[in-house]
């Protein structure tokens, strides 16, 4: 069977909407900054070992950015998102790669087993960079593999996957510029987390983002949840729902273990949203229920969660 490929980063039109606008945006950001003293940054070597990972930046089309640089940034990504999970979760090598088009991690592995990821980022952009690893990592994280599809499907709830990977991709910008303000990972990086920053800021606020006035998300979700399934790239509507999403995980950020938990029943593909959330929410150990539980209650389909918080069976069955 022929491997199957799927865009799933940001979007063809989202990705000439950010990767062409971004660098104009924020060419005046300068880093200035000296490096501090302090003591030595954790290495790549030494987080990859902590997390039991290994990323390989491989080919040409980088252009000023050096690959074991390039390799730095993503680590410090992978640990954003991964420090709370188990040594050795994702149990493969992530091949890097660039492409001309959208960011995407690829169906199926390579010929030894490797995850594969396409990065349209290029330079000396970390911020591009780290916007979209995150998200593509979070795909690998959620286990989007696992549930193999036909050539050219997609999975009815794939939409809520790309919303919680741009969730992944926020929090992991903020996160990074709080912790490089202190302890950028090596001197080139020194005033990297102003550019973070901002370009966290600059998302966040956009106005696509914000639910229309007087609009409850439950009755959003009715009016856009048809389309959302027949097209889960509509990156507008996505990340009205991100920008929700996000202080869940910034009030608890070992939230993000619960993703490994998702999209691991075959009937995920064609389910409705309530009985796929409620799936989610049966297979999550209970110390990260309170995420799925809080998901649940945002888009007000919360009659599946127990009564007893966060124990217990389902209360109803999802339709």
């Amino acid at each position: 069977m022929g491997r199957r490929f799927f865009f799933r980063g940001a979007g063809a039109a989202d990705w000439v909407r950010r990767g062409m606008r971004l660098p104009f945006i924020l060419a005046s950001v300068v880093c200035s900054l000296a490096w501090a003293d302090g003591g030595e940054p954790p290495s790549k070597k030494s987080t990859g070992r902590k997390l039991g990972l290994t990323i390989q930046v491989q080919g040409g089309g980088w252009g000023r950015g050096r690959k074991e640089s390039i390799e730095t940034v993503l680590y410090a990504v992978a640990d954003t998102l991964m420090s709370r999970l188990p040594p050795g979760h994702l149990g493969a090598p992530i091949v890097v790669t660039h492409t001309d088009g959208p960011p995407m991690a690829l169906y199926g592995r390579g010929g030894a087993g490797e995850y594969r990821i396409r990065l349209h980022a290029r330079d000396e952009n970390w911020h591009l960079y780290v916007y979209e690893f995150a998200h593509e990592l979070c795909h690998l994280l959620s286990n989007y593999d696992a549930q193999p599809l036909p050539a050219g499907a997609h999975r009815d709830n794939q939409w809520f996957e790309e919303t919680l990977c741009e969730t992944a991709s926020l929090f992991t910008l903020r996160h990074l510029a709080q912790r490089w303000e202190a302890e950028p990972p090596g001197p080139e990086w020194a005033g990297e987390a102003d550019r973070l920053r901002r370009f966290f800021d600059l998302l966040v606020s956009e106005g696509h983002r914000r639910l229309p006035p007087d609009a409850p998300l439950a009755a959003w979700l009715q009016a856009h949840e048809d389309e959302l399934r027949h097209n889960p790239y509509l990156r507008e509507k996505n990340e009205v729902l991100a920008n929700l999403l996000l202080p869940l995980f910034e009030r608890n950020p070992e939230n993000w273990q619960a993703l490994g938990y998702m999209n691991l029943d075959p009937d995920d593909a064609r389910s409705s949203l309530r009985s796929y959330l409620s799936r989610w929410y049966a297979n999550t150990p209970l110390a990260h229920r309170a995420l799925v539980a809080g998901v649940l209650a945002l888009l007000a389909l919360d009659d599946v969660v127990p009564l007893e918080r966060g124990s217990g069976p389902l209360r109803t069955a999802a339709k």
